[in-house]
């Protein structure tokens, strides 16, 4: 019995994730509620959304660790956060003590030493409660293996994957009519590990139009635009997708190698038949190759960005084929029920 504990709904009993996981025939039980984290200042996150995941955390480890019968085998968790609070609570518990995992954990380390030493050990202390951490790169798995070698925990890799709803209509390219109802531009979006210097320098140079979401004011720190730059601060769910829906090309520009960075913009760009440029990183090569599923260049050379951008717009013909690749690539190894395999497989390993 697998216990999953989520937090982007109230109750998804019968989301594409539960589906997926009746889909496997596994034993499951699906605790969830719908705790929003988005911020523009970390400070906020801070004051009002950790409290409100540990309040959420406690009630879930009581309802699945002591009140669920059967009881869990192995318990699923999103967040450092939920993952002390069921360690906290599973050392109580006299018996029936469930395998915990940490599901898509990433770790930056902070300039400040001292700072640093105190996060170590306490993601340190939250490890030792934990048979497995799940990480979204072969080199996180890596790193975080040598970072925390005195942890007993394990550091898996599983790719991430999404559900895209809809995603079928563009196996085959955006649908007709909508897109000659479209001015053509390129998109961009996100908050982290992003390098949006280079690609505002870059599309200094192109008459193509650039669309960029992003609601962190320190990510587009430094960033000069231009008339044909239009950046949308405050831009989610429906009009975020129909953002990216309507885009000729995608372009993720990443200033990190070290951490996962990129990849939900770069599944949801394949799930939606975009044809996608990359900053090329160890993270992202997990995921795909050069001129196969996306178009990858070096990082911080926003000359490379513009070549690449006129090479796509030049030749159509390469443009489709990345996006025919990229799509492909969605369907068999992103989706959700490849997603939900992997995690499966991972924690019943």
């Amino acid at each position: 019995m697998i216990h999953f504990v989520l937090t982007f709904s109230n109750d998804a009993r019968n989301s594409p994730f539960a589906q997926a996981l009746s889909a496997l025939g596994v034993d499951y039980k699906i605790f969830s509620e719908k705790i929003l984290l988005r911020y523009r200042y970390r400070i906020w996150l801070l004051l009002a959304g950790w409290p409100k995941l540990a309040w959420f955390a406690a009630r879930m480890a009581w309802r699945s660790m002591i009140h669920s019968k059967p009881a869990p085998d192995v318990v699923v968790l999103g967040t450092h956060i939920e993952a002390l609070i069921f360690g906290l609570v599973r050392a109580l518990i006299p018996m029936n003590k469930p395998r915990l995992y940490l599901l898509g954990f990433i770790y930056t380390s902070r300039n400040n030493r001292r700072l640093d030493m105190i996060r170590k050990f306490y993601f340190t202390t939250v490890f030792s409660f934990l048979e497995g951490v799940i990480c979204h790169s072969t080199k996180e798995q890596e790193d975080y293996s040598r970072i925390f070698k005195r942890s007993r925990t394990k550091f898996l890799f599983v790719p991430y994957g999404l559900h895209l709803h809809g995603h079928e209509k563009y196996a085959n390219g955006r649908p007709l009519p909508a897109a000659s109802e479209v001015a053509p531009y390129a998109f961009s979006a996100g908050r982290s590990g992003r390098d949006y210097k280079t690609l505002f320098e870059a599309f200094a140079k192109l008459d193509l139009p650039l669309h960029v979401i992003c609601d962190s004011e320190a990510a587009l720190m430094g960033c000069t635009q231009t008339g044909k730059t239009k950046v949308l601060r405050s831009c989610y769910d429906d009009c975020y997708f129909n953002q990216l829906k309507d885009a000729d090309l995608v372009v993720v520009p990443l200033a990190v190698d070290d951490i996962s960075a990129g990849q939900m913009v770069m599944i949801q760009a394949m799930a939606f038949h975009k044809p996608i440029i990359l900053t090329r990183t160890p993270t992202i090569t997990d995921y795909v190759q050069h001129a196969e599923e996306a178009y990858l260049v070096p990082p911080g050379d926003p000359q490379a960005i513009s070549d690449a951008v006129m090479l796509l717009n030049e030749n159509p013909g390469l443009a489709a084929q990345l996006a025919d690749k990229g799509y492909k690539a969605y369907v068999t190894k992103y989706s959700m029920p490849a997603y939900v395999k992997h995690i499966v497989t991972a924690v019943q390993a």
